[in-house]
């Protein structure tokens, strides 16, 4: 059964500086729903995969965002089965929506499906290439693909992620002719040390070149990129670029991010999911499952979910805010 959408953002989980906007813009950022119609279990909660991401579609719907952007894993393994029950989400969900890929979206060698290439999956779930440059209000929407490897899926037997060579020119030509740039990939730029703390290293698979797309990014002022991938929100800068990586729909604490984007700066919310019973059955599922799950239960255990915002750059005006109390519960 479906759960209840909520009818507004949840708690702010940070207020950054940049970037501004003339013109407000609300984004929701939705991560890793890792969509199967037919896997049960694990800390990833298969068995409601399609209903925490219906949910994350009915509830957007409800918020007046000005586009969706998904951060990759959008299914289990790739498989069609998979691609058609996301499909059949999609179909009814009012856009713009975007989709960056992520490493379990794109094919592998161990994999007898035939999961879509990069240009397929662009056709697809992007704005018809990838990488992409598109315009959001004030904002440059640009989103890279990190999962493939480009056109000679040079990422087949592997889960790590690159930005090819060709990509990073093309960011850097795109970089040079954009006013108010956003970037959206599904690696993470920054080691789970850096933001998150403690973090199981066998279950991370890491941006080979993530150094070099640091130092393109600063070179342009970019000073915002939203991630995926490990499953849990955090956020750290560095060189004036600041990650924010957004939490899984699958798995806890089973949410999404709603980002506005007003003169004063940029606000993010987490969107929980999951009723207390279906929050406490995804907690119990990663305090007994794999490292990773058995990692993002320990975060929930040092009460990180309890200390938002995680970091706060500038104050609300008296009135204007719209803080939602409460802190989310597991157990």
């Amino acid at each position: 059964m479906m759960s209840h959408p909520a009818s507004e953002p949840g708690p702010v989980v940070a207020r950054v500086a940049r970037p501004v906007s003339r013109t407000p813009t609300r984004l929701a950022l939705v991560s890793d729903p890792h969509v199967t119609p037919t896997g049960t279990g694990t800390w990833k909660v298969y068995h409601r995969t399609e209903d925490r991401l219906q949910t994350a579609l009915v509830t957007i719907e409800t918020l007046d965002v000005d586009a969706t952007v998904f951060l990759g894993d959008l299914t289990r393994d790739g498989r069609p089965a998979e691609y058609d029950a996301l499909d059949s989400l999609l179909d009814s969900f009012a856009g713009p929506w975007f989709s960056v890929p992520g490493n379990h979206d794109v094919p592998k060698q161990w994999e007898d499906d035939d999961s879509p290439t990069p240009t397929e999956f662009a056709d697809r779930y992007a704005p018809g290439s990838l990488p992409f440059h598109t315009r959001v209000n004030d904002i440059d929407l640009i989103g890279l693909d990190s999962a493939s490897g480009g056109d000679d899926l040079s990422l087949l037997d592997t889960h790590e992620g690159v930005i090819p060579d060709h990509h990073l020119h093309w960011l850097d030509d795109h970089l040079a002719d954009a006013t108010n740039p956003l970037v959206a990939l599904h690696h993470n730029l920054f080691h789970p040390r850096q933001h998150t703390g403690q973090f199981p290293d066998g279950d991370f698979y890491q941006l080979r070149n993530a150094d070099e797309l640091v130092e393109l990014l600063a070179r342009h002022n970019v000073p915002l990129v939203f991630s995926g991938h490990i499953h849990w929100p955090a956020t750290t800068v560095r060189d004036g670029v600041r990650e924010f990586i957004a939490p899984a729909t699958c798995s806890f604490p089973q949410a999404f991010l709603v980002a506005d984007i007003t003169r004063n700066g940029t606000e993010i919310r987490l969107v929980p999911l999951a009723d207390e019973r279906g929050t406490a059955e995804a907690y119990t599922r990663a305090k007994s499952g794999s490292a990773h799950g058995q990692g993002i239960a320990a975060h929930a255990d040092r009460g990180v979910l309890s200390s938002f915002p995680l970091v706060s750059e500038w104050t609300p005006s008296p009135h204007v805010g719209t803080d939602v109390p409460g802190a989310i519960r597991w157990r």
